[in-house]
Parts: C-alpha cells; sequence; structure tokens
C-alpha cells in the first residue's frame, strides 16, 4: 500500500520546546528529508521559538514542506494553579493537561496562532503558555474558516472518570466555537498498552462528534540515538536522578521520527489517517517568508515623508557637524547613503533610532552608537555616532549594501544607571503591542552540562556512568535550555508585533520579549535597534558635571600629558584599555594619537592575535621591520596599519579590490565571519575570497594568515567603526584620570560594578595619583561618593549591605539634629544591628572616641543595659593591627583609606621581596625574583591555549604574571584559595612592558593574611 502514500509529520517536538524535545530545527528538517516525508509540522510548546531556524534549514530542503505550528497547555479542571510547586508534581499536573497543537493554514491563521500564544502566557507562571476555554470563546470570532487546524491531544493520565468527562467536555466546547472542519483528532500509535485505550477513546469522540481523526507518532526526538537525551532531560525538569525519576520516562523508545515503511505497516489498517494527515499538510500554505513589517511613522511632521524627514533632519546635521562648511566628500557620501536608504525603504529605522537618541539627550542622559553604525555618515548627521566615518575612511558597505537588502543594525550605548528610562520610554510611546525587548536563547554549555548531569547520574553504576555520560554531556552542548533577555535588542512595528511573533512577559519586573533572538530576526529579515547600557558613560556623566564640561567634544583633542600617561600603562580604572593585555600592549606600541588609540583598542583581539598579526605590526611600528605591501593595491587599504590588515573592513575592502567582490559580497563575508562557528557558513564564501586573492597574485601564506585572522574575528574582532567609538571613550576617560583624578574616581565609585578591578584597587590607584580619599564621614558623607574641597569623601553606597532606606534614616536623623555621640548615632538612626558591627569594624565610630574593637563592643550593648562611658572604654581593648584594621575596612567597605594591605605586611617580610615598582626598576631582562602580592585579577582567555594571565598588586602598584599552561594546572588550588601568594618567576621584558613568567607559586603564609576578604576579579 505505503508506495503511493506520503507520510506527513503534522506535530513534531524540537529542542526549542525547552527540555520536552530532543533535536535542533535543523536536525529534525534534515531527518525528515532523508526518511521521504512530505511534510513536518513544528508544534513546539509554548511558541514558535524554533520556527525561523527550521524554515531556514527548509530552504536547503525544498522537498520537504514545513509546517508551522504550537502546542499550547490547556487545563480542564484548573490545575495551573499549583505549577509553581515543586518540580515533581508541576510534571504530574503537565502531563494532566490537554495538548491543544495549532497548525497556521494562512497568513491569517498564523497571526490568530500569535495572539493567542500571546494571551497565553499572559498567567503567573513565566514559560508556560495556559489557554482557558474563555480565551478560546474570545478568539473565536477573530478565525475564518481555513485559517487553522484544531488537534487536541488528550492525557493518558489519570484514567478517572473525571478524565473522561473532561475530555468529552473539552471536545463539545471545540465543536461549539469553531466549525468542525477545522478540528481533528490524533491516531497515535507508541507500541504501549495505551494503544488500545486510545483507539477506543478516538473511536468514541469521532462518531459523538462527526469529526476526522488523522496519523501521526507526535515525536519527541528526531533520531533514535537521541531517546537516552529525552530522559535526561525528564530527569532535569523533575529535578531528580534518572533512577528517582523512572515513574516519569516513556514506557518504550519510540517516540522518534520512523521510516516511512515502518510507519505505514504501523497503520496499514486506518489509511484513511494518513490521507487525512497528508492532505491537512497541503491545505497549510503559510510560510515565514510573507512576514513583512514596517517601523513606526505615525510621528513624522505632517507633509513630510519619513525620506524627507530624514533628509532634512540629516542636512541640518550636516550644518551642525561641519559649522556650515560642509566638506565635498562628505556632500558625495550623504547622496549616496540617503539614496539608497530610500531605495531599501529603512528611513523609518533611522527615523525610528534618532528619536530614541534624542529623547535620550533631552533628558541629560549620555549616549553614543558604536558597531557599524559608525560607518555610516547618516548616522553621524542624526547624532547617533561620535565618529566621523568620512575623516575616518570608513566602509559604509560594512553598515549597509544594496546586494543584501536586509536591515542595518544600530547599536547605542546608554548610561547603565539611566538606560531603563530609555527602555520605558519605548515601552510607553509605543505600547506593549507594538515594542518589545529581543529574547537570548540560554543554551548548554560546560559548566551546566556538569551541573545538571551530576544530579541525573547519581547512583547510576559507575561503570554505565563513564560509558553514557560524555555521549549526554556531547548530545547537551548547545542545546536550548530556557529564555533569557537580549542585553538591549528592541522590536518595534507600526502594527501589533503579535502579527508577527508572540510577545511573553520576562522574568525581569517591567519586561516583555519576543520569542525569537537576534538570529532570528537576522534569518527573517526584521529589524532591531540595540539599547545598550555601559557604565562607562555613567562614569564619564558624572566627572563631566562635577568638573563643568557639558559635553564628551569639549574634550581637549590629543592632550600630551594624557597620551605620556597611557604609554606608561597607567590606566586602571580607564574604559577599554584597562586590561592586563592591554597594559602590557601600551608601552610596546606607545599611542601617541587618536588613531593609535584605536589600533590598541582592536589590537589586542583575537582575530589579531590568531592571526598573528600582532608582531609584525609591533617590529614595523618600532621600524624593526620595513612596511611592505604584496600589492600595491593593497598600499590605500593597509597604509594606517602599517601594511598588516587589523580590522574586518580592510578585509572587505581587500575582498573587493583584490577578489572582485561587490559590496553585498563583501558584506556577506563580513557576516560569515561573524557566524562562523553558528553555521560554519564562511566555507563557500570564503573559498571564493581565496580563489579571488590567489588570482590576484598575493602570496599563500599571506592569504592563509588573512584566513587564520578571519577565524579569529569570529571569536571576537572589532571592526574599525567599533574600534574608533570605543577608543573615543577611551582618550576621553583617560584625560579625566589624568587631569581631574579626583572627580574620576568619585565616578568610577559612584558607577560600580563595572570595570576590571574592585573598589579598593581603585582606591588605592587614586592615592597613588594624589587623591585624598575620607573614610565614610557619619556626619557628612551621602548615599553616593562626592568631591568636597577637592578631596574625595566617600559615600554610604560603598557600605557593605546598607540599603538606601537604611541611609534616609541616618539623613532624616542628622537633618534633625548632628548626632552627639554612639549613643544618640544608634538611637535616632534607628541602624540595624549587622550594620552597626560593620560601621564599627570599618572605624566609622572614630568620630565619636571610639577605636574599632571598643567601638564595637558599645554598639553591641544597644538595648542591653546602660551604656558604658566612652572614657571608661578607653584602653579596654588593644588596638588592632595596622593589617587587620586595613582587612576589618575592606570587610565592612570593600576598601579600605587606612591604606593598602601588602604596605602593612610588607613590614614584616624580608627586603629581598621589594615593591613592585621597585622590582621592575631594579631587575634585568631574564632574571628571576621572588615576590609576594595580592591577586587582583585572574584571566584565561580562550585564545590563550591555557595560558593564565594575572595582575598582582602591592602598594606601588601592579606586576602582570604569566603562567604557562602546566604551571597554572598546578597552581591552580592555591590561585583560588588565597589571595595573597608568593611567586617565584623570570623577569620578561618587551621595550617598557614588564611581565613575571612563572615558575612556582605558593600561598603567602603569615598570620597576618586574611584572604576572605580580597576576591579578585576573574575572567
Amino acid at each position: 500500500m505505503g508506495a503511493n502514500i506520503k507520510w506527513a509529520e503534522l506535530c513534531a517536538h524540537t529542542n526549542h520546546s525547552f527540555l520536552r524535545g530532543v533535536g535542533s530545527p535543523e536536525d529534525w528538517i534534515e531527518v525528515a528529508t532523508l526518511l521521504g516525508y512530505s511534510s513536518l509540522g513544528i508544534t513546539d510548546f509554548h511558541g514558535v521559538y524554533g520556527l525561523p531556524k527550521a524554515w531556514r534549514a527548509s530552504k536547503r530542503h525544498p522537498s520537504l514542506k514545513l509546517l508551522s505550528g504550537v502546542t499550547l497547555l490547556w487545563p480542564f479542571r484548573n490545575q495551573e494553579a499549583s505549577l509553581d510547586l515543586d518540580p515533581r508534581f508541576r510534571e504530574v499536573l503537565f502531563r494532566e493537561c490537554i495538548q491543544l497543537k495549532i497548525l497556521a493554514k494562512t497568513r491569517v491563521g498564523y497571526s490568530w496562532m500569535c495572539r493567542l500564544i500571546t494571551l497565553a502566557h499572559q498567567n503567573p507562571h513565566k514559560g508556560q503558555a495556559f489557554i482557558t476555554p474563555s480565551l478560546l470563546k474570545e478568539m473565536a470570532s477573530h478565525l475564518g474558516a481555513s485559517d487553522v487546524w484544531l488537534m487536541p491531544f488528550f492525557p493518558d493520565f489519570p484514567d478517572t472518570s473525571a478524565r473522561s468527562v473532561g475530555i468529552q467536555s473539552a471536545v463539545q466546547f471545540l465543536c461549539d466555537h469553531y466549525l468542525q472542519d477545522q478540528i481533528r483528532l490524533p491516531r497515535m500509535r507508541r507500541c504501549t498498552l495505551l494503544d488500545r485505550r486510545r483507539a477506543g477513546e478516538l473511536t468514541e469522540l469521532k462518531q459523538r462528534f462527526a469529526l476526522k481523526s488523522f496519523a501521526t507518532q507526535a515525536p519527541d526526538a528526531a533520531k533514535e540515538n537521541l531517546i537516552q537525551l529525552r530522559d535526561v532531560m525528564v530527569a532535569i525538569r523533575v529535578n531528580q536522578s534518572l533512577r528517582e525519576s523512572e515513574s516519569f520516562l516513556a514506557t518504550n523508545h519510540e517516540s522518534y521520527l520512523k521510516t516511512t515503511t515502518d510507519l505505514h505497516a504501523r497503520f496499514i489498517d486506518v489509511q484513511e489517517d494518513l490521507f487525512c494527515a497528508e492532505e491537512m499538510a497541503q491545505s497549510c500554505a503559510f510560510s515565514l517568508s510573507e512576514l513583512k513589517y514596517t517601523y513606526p511613522s505615525e510621528w513624522i511632521p505632517e507633509g513630510e515623508t519619513a525620506q524627507s524627514w530624514l533628509t532634512k533632519l540629516v542636512q541640518d546635521g550636516a550644518v551642525a557637524r561641519y559649522k556650515g562648511i560642509i566638506p565635498k566628500e562628505v556632500e558625495v557620501q550623504i547622496q549616496q547613503e540617503l539614496k539608497l536608504i530610500e531605495s531599501l525603504g529603512f528611513a523609518d529605522y533611522f527615523l525610528t533610532m534618532w528619536d530614541i537618541v534624542r529623547f535620550a539627550r533631552s533628558q541629560g542622559i549620555l549616549c553614543q552608537g558604536r558597531g557599524s553604525a559608525a560607518n555610516s555618515v547618516v548616522c553621524y548627521l542624526l547624532g547617533i555616532t561620535a565618529v566621523d566615518p568620512v575623516r575616518m575612511g570608513l566602509l559604509f558597505d560594512r553598515f549597509l549594501s544594496r546586494e543584501r537588502a536586509e536591515p542595518p543594525d544600530i547599536d547605542v550605548d546608554f548610561e547603565s544607571q539611566r538606560r531603563e528610562e530609555v527602555i520605558q520610554y519605548i515601552y510607553n510611546k509605543y505600547g506593549r503591542d507594538r515594542a518589545a525587548m529581543v529574547c537570548a536563547q540560554v543554551t548548554y554549555q560546560r559548566k551546566m552540562i556538569e551541573r545538571d548531569l551530576c544530579l541525573v547520574f547519581q547512583g547510576v553504576p559507575e561503570g554505565v556512568s563513564e560509558k553514557v555520560r560524555p555521549e549526554i554531556a556531547a548530545q547537551l552542548r548547545n542545546v536550548p535550555r530556557h529564555l533569557s533577555i537580549h542585553s538591549g535588542g528592541f522590536v518595534m512595528s507600526s502594527c501589533e508585533l503579535t502579527d508577527i511573533v508572540p510577545i511573553e512577559p520576562a522574568r525581569m519586573e517591567g519586561r516583555s520579549i519576543i520569542q525569537w533572538d537576534k538570529y532570528d530576526l537576522e534569518e527573517l529579515g526584521l529589524m532591531k535597534v540595540d539599547v545598550l547600557s555601559l557604565g562607562m558613560l555613567s562614569a564619564l556623566h558624572e566627572t563631566m558635571k562635577i568638573t563643568g564640561f557639558k559635553d564628551l567634544a569639549d574634550v581637549p583633542a590629543e592632550d600630551a600629558a594624557t597620551y605620556a600617561m597611557i604609554q606608561k600603562s597607567d590606566t586602571i580604572g580607564v574604559f577599554q584599555i584597562e586590561s592586563r593585555a592591554q597594559m602590557s600592549m601600551l608601552p610596546r606600541l606607545k599611542p601617541k594619537n587618536y588613531y593609535d588609540l584605536v589600533v590598541e583598542v582592536a589590537l589586542v583581539r583575537p582575530g589579531p592575535i590568531v592571526g598573528q598579526m600582532v608582531h609584525p605590526y609591533l617590529k614595523r611600528r618600532r621600524g624593526q621591520e620595513a612596511v611592505t605591501f604584496p600589492d600595491p593595491r593593497l598600499r590605500p587599504i593597509l597604509e594606517r596599519t602599517l601594511g598588516i590588515p587589523l580590522f574586518q573592513e580592510q578585509v572587505m575592502r581587500m575582498s573587493m579590490v583584490l577578489a572582485g567582490f561587490t559590496g553585498g559580497e563583501a558584506d556577506e563575508l563580513r557576516r560569515a565571519m561573524g557566524a562562523w562557528k553558528r553555521r560554519g557558513s564562511l566555507e563557500v564564501i570564503g573559498e571564493r575570497l581565496r580563489i579571488g586573492l590567489q588570482k590576484s597574485g598575493l602570496p599563500k601564506d599571506y592569504i592563509e594568515r588573512i584566513f587564520a585572522q578571519i577565524q579569529g574575528f569570529s571569536e571576537y574582532g572589532f571592526p574599525e567603526s567599533h574600534a574608533a567609538s570605543f577608543a573615543l571613550l577611551a582618550y576621553a576617560s583617560s584625560y579625566f584620570k589624568c587631569h581631574h583624578p579626583t572627580e574620576f574616581l568619585c565616578a568610577l565609585l559612584n558607577a560600580q560594578p563595572m570595570g576590571f578591578y574592585s573598589s579598593y584597587t581603585l582606591i588605592e590607584d587614586g592615592k597613588r595619583h594624589g587623591v585624598v580619599v575620607l573614610p565614610i564621614d557619619l556626619h557628612k558623607s551621602v548615599w553616593k561618593s562626592a568631591v568636597i574641597d577637592g578631596a574625595l569623601l566617600l559615600g554610604f553606597c560603598l557600605v557593605r549591605g546598607m540599603t538606601e532606606a537604611d541611609y534616609e534614616r541616618v539623613r532624616q536623623a542628622r537633618d534633625e539634629a548632628p548626632f552627639s555621640g554612639l549613643a544618640d548615632f544608634i538611637i535616632r538612626s534607628k541602624v540595624p544591628r549587622d550594620l552597626l558591627e560593620t560601621f564599627a569594624m570599618g572605624d566609622s565610630f572614630r568620630i565619636f572616641g571610639y577605636a574599632q574593637r571598643e567601638a564595637l563592643w558599645a554598639s553591641l550593648a544597644v538595648n542591653s543595659g546602660p551604656w558604658i562611658r566612652a572614657d571608661t572604654e578607653v584602653g579596654l581593648f588593644a588596638d588592632l593591627s595596622e593589617a587587620d584594621a586595613i582587612r576589618e575596612q575592606v570587610r565592612s567597605f570593600r576598601l579600605s583609606t587606612l591604606g593598602h594591605p601588602m604596605g602593612a605586611i610588607r613590614k614584616k617580610l624580608s627586603t629581598k621581596y621589594l615593591p613592585s615598582q621597585q622590582m621592575k626598576n631594579q631587575s634585568r631582562n631574564g632574571v628571576w625574583v621572588e615576590v609576594i602580592g595580592l591577586v587582583a585579577v585572574r584571566q584565561r582567555p580562550p585564545t590563550a591555549k591555557g595560558v593564565c594571565f594575572i595582575t598582582l598588586e602591592d602598594e606601588e602598584g601592579f606586576l602582570d604574571l604569566i603562567l604557562h599552561k602546566e604551571v597554572f594546572a598546578r597552581s591552580r588550588e592555591v590561585l583560588e584559595e588565597h589571595r595573597f601568594v608568593w611567586v617565584r618567576g623570570k623577569i620578561q621584558k618587551d621595550g617598557d612592558a614588564v611581565a613575571l613568567i612563572v615558575g612556582e607559586v605558593r600561598p603567602a603564609q603569615m598570620a597576618e593574611l586574611d584572604h576572605s576578604q580580597y576576591s579578585p576579579r576573574v575572567g
């Protein structure tokens, strides 16, 4: 029989059902095609999360028809109210729900489905989509007769009369409110004892309601070898081991895509159900390619079109930027960009981003565009970006191209502490139905896999676990686990977004997200804007307010003192160039101007490192190697980087000039660079580039280095436009550190957490620059740190465990009257007991005449009897040692104004242990030395092949440590358990850069050392 009957599987669950399906959407499409299926319906639970990926894969397999669907839960006895209880009970209740599976037949049907999903998510249980009879009744009037298929799947348990009544009532409800020709009942045969019961129920329902049935397996796994992973996911869902979760596992391993021969044989007696499934599939005409939308534009002035209004704003911006004298090359670039924007219909998009930036600036929120948008003169003239792309010679095709004809991507950073105002402005202006954030899919990676599998394999025999666990771990890698929120991606529409994609509430208060991530939007050609946060913008804005600067443009350009500071690696706290790797590069590269900073920002990145471009560039910069060009056509492309390709834009220009690529093809290459690991899409276009470059006569080894660099870009490489934007902030923050160190340090502390360094490291660095740091003063300090009479007065926000409500009680009490003493402070401020201990050991009560131990003793007496007078307490306790006093202040405030812990410890060390700065000045290259210090930062970059980089801190500054793979392996336990360490290593000098190649690490064993309070930043 089966040769002429195709198999259409209408109800598949991919791994985008989040722990309820196995196999990626791409896997399902590929396997179904190989098995000869005619159609495949993706009906993931709770949403359409995997549809874009399945749609992309289906374009490579035109013989298979993709059907768009969803599975929603219908709790017929109101059990959803308990779904936030124990995960095992939650799983039981989930299995008792009716699963209403829906397939979209038309564009209208797909829109209806998205709206229903959105409404189904409006319940207290995040990530769970529940439908109710009232919701189904309300939505029935919005649906056409031929728009969707409704397929109710009934729960197997419990086998009670209440279940039978519930099923009958559900089908009756569907028939009362929807057309019978929209409803189909599933016939499943999974070779279990339940098959006979299902068949009997199906026959009864078909006869009673005159409904048709269709054949399906509703599989959970794309391949048979993934069935074990499905069982593991069940255990993860119920938070138990495999043994403990046996009652939740399937009775057999039949739920995967079978061959058509097997399926035809299994349903040989119900051929009409096979035909029904095929007819249902063929009636589904909807494709995701039909999705189109436009950006909001209702606020454009009357009489203007989006393009005319954009043109006017750009012209006004040009006059303002260039003081009325617009260079000819800028005029040409403006016209070219505007013409392309008009032909692609993207004017609304640019106006939307301009409006968001305009709002931020009107509220005094510092912001700056970055990324590929910095290649556009239109973005520059609209005030979205701060880099002049014409002056910088940036490549517009990297941002937008006619061949690609896809939406541009504009990223704008806003002050981290005020970005929420911008987000709520967008929600309020466009409404929750027309604006939502983009989701991010959290996938299984090594640590998460290890955590979950440790639980799952508890009690499993060691031999079995050792054999099975590695395979399961490999299958889990990159599998979606749950949704998160994109760092700032927003989608806005002129119509309701739910016509295109469902919206659901995020776990974070005040957020709603669409069910697709940024890669899905990219595939479908849908536009997003990125409203990102940057802590340094908050710090810079506060610094400018204190120092009187109105705008970043007021910062003097190319300041010699600033560059002198940068060349000495004196960049703790500044933007981008404060990392250990950047600080190591600064004295070697010695930036002298803004473009040098652009190179510096981009050079310490996997792209140039993997491509082995760093050392050749440094040699040419130092004059140790001649600047050459393998082809004269490369000179204008690579001249500024001394003949070495460092940026994505340079590779794109090379592809256009030497390999004959069009602007669109060059942009395709750029996209492939950024998707190396995600899609492997570089293979085809990369080979075209390789052939083109070979034909141009470039040396083979040079071409291979370029390809190594392209691979590095996929890890993390900066385009020139991005580096240029970040270099502006790096320079501005360096300028303020150089000329206004007190104000800059104040702003940094108030913008925490951010950057590489802890508050106590920033404080100690500030002191070395002459900053006078005053401890928290109960009489004068406010919530944030402040600059008072040229000194930095620390704020209450630095007190460990203190809230703004606690501070408000202190402020109100002292506003009424100054505190007369410790007892008066405690009684009137009503500070909690744990904070009293913090203030006491942080030395804040010395203003009342109490040393740290005395203050603690007195504060503990609150509500415990009469106060001990201060004069009788003097001398009751011995003073803390200097090291202990510093440690206790760090414990209380995460910093100390009493000194650096190593300064106190140094007094008890042998004179052979020199402070870092003295050691660097006096030691020769290749000499072995011993040092003791505090681990401030620890990093193991993925491109470093296991090498660990550590910043060791002491009272004089910092020392870079390099631990090769085998040394780090030996030292790992010490570095994880001890903050103060003894290190023996060999001095390595490269110009003014000094590092220690470590041979041995031990704990620094001294009674004064307490490691618990000094946690390093780990990267």
